[in-house]
């Protein structure tokens, strides 16, 4: 092979400069067509991952609230339908109470009230709903009365692109077998024939699986003395004659619930009976306290159906620690209760658990009151008790 010859053949074996061109037109070409399917397939795989994240929540979530909620003895706090971040507090299968709610960034939480621990989330929406068993198309705030819990919420995508996702639980409450058993004092004017105000009463404390013990408001400082060890609490409602009860529970080292506001200054909350109020609203001051734990702090809560609120008046116990007032711009004092051991008007110690209601004069028709109200009664007569 002469020179010439290895030159052609050297020359014929290579790349042109419009060959190289054209070949990597192409691969341009094939690349703007390919990368788009890659960064479809990928997004693809983003939207699966961040969809089984979700679904993930979502079966956790779901397992835990059947699993806990199906065992509950019964619910003791819930929020309104109507609010997005709801919270539900009950106790469980052991007596102990629980919670959950939504906490930190938007996750639920879970556990023992003041401890939570993250449950699932975040979530955008965590509704709660309670239905009793009479009527499953409204809600109810009553805690007493839930035996359907009713979840509606939206949990949404920690990583990946944003994605959010509904789900719906819904979880029937068993019957308790092991209920709150509160030892009721009840004063009653009458105990071989109730009135119907004490009878309304009465049936609903029945509603609510408390042994009632029943006794005159005329009896005499030493039956009182008698009833006290076999109960964890008393309730005065305002159809009793405070002329005849006056102080005779004011030594009780009980839980004691008084409607009347005749007899105020008689169990040392204050050194005078109280006021009236033209209200049927009550403002929320205090929400950290159990009794108005389901509601939120300055909320309005209507309790009756007609004017008839009460307020504490003159010279307040040292102790007392207020949990409403009336709206209007005096701001009365109108439910307050009282520790153990906490100072009473007058320099005494409270033996037991005190609680001033928002209504009850010798007019009063607890026909007035309305579904907070009875919830409002109920727990005050379970925490006196020590109950929550």
């Amino acid at each position: 092979m002469d020179g010439r010859d290895y030159k052609q053949t050297q020359r014929e074996s290579g790349w042109t400069l419009v060959e190289l061109i054209m070949f990597l037109s192409l691969v341009s070409m094939l690349i703007i067509v390919i990368m788009p399917q890659f960064r479809i397939l990928q997004k693809s795989w983003d939207l699966k991952e961040a969809k089984a994240e979700i679904q993930q929540n979502g079966r956790v979530l779901a397992d835990h609230l059947h699993r806990e909620l199906s065992s509950a003895q019964t619910v003791t706090a819930i929020s309104d339908a109507s609010a997005v971040f709801g919270y539900l507090e009950y106790q469980d299968a052991e007596g102990q109470p629980r919670r959950y709610e939504v906490g930190s960034k938007n996750y639920v939480y879970f556990g023992p009230p003041g401890n939570l621990s993250l449950l699932a989330g975040p979530v955008s929406r965590f509704q709660i709903s309670g239905f009793a068993a009479a009527d499953l198309v409204n809600p109810t705030t009553n805690p007493a009365s839930i035996r359907l819990v009713q979840i509606q919420s939206r949990i949404d995508s920690v990583s990946g692109p944003p994605k959010t996702e509904n789900f719906s639980f819904s979880v029937c409450l068993r019957a308790s077998s092991n209920p709150v058993r509160i030892r009721l004092l009840f004063v009653v004017g009458n105990t071989a024939s109730l009135n119907p105000y004490e009878q309304r009463l009465y049936n609903q404390f029945i509603s609510w699986r408390y042994s009632i013990n029943l006794i005159r408001d005329r009896a005499s400082q030493r039956e009182y003395d008698r009833a006290w060890p076999q109960s964890d609490a008393a309730y005065i409602p305002a159809s009793c004659g405070c002329q005849n009860l006056r102080s005779k529970l004011s030594r009780a080292p009980i839980g004691v619930v008084c409607e009347h506001l005749n007899c105020h200054d008689d169990l040392w909350f204050s050194n005078q009976e109280g006021g009236l109020v033209q209200d049927r609203r009550i403002k929320i001051s205090n929400a950290a306290h159990p009794i108005t734990a389901p509601y939120s702090i300055d909320s309005l809560v209507t309790v009756l159906s007609s004017n008839g609120l009460t307020h504490l008046r003159g010279s307040i116990a040292g102790g007392l620690r207020e949990l409403a007032v009336e709206p209007k711009k005096k701001g009365h004092t109108v439910m307050a209760i009282v520790e153990v051991g906490d100072m009473l008007q007058g320099g005494q110690r409270a033996p037991g658990r005190r609680v001033v209601l928002p209504w009850g004069d010798d007019a009063f028709d607890n026909r007035w009151l309305e579904e907070q109200g009875w919830n409002i009664i109920q727990r005050a007569i379970e925490w006196s008790a020590g109950a929550i």
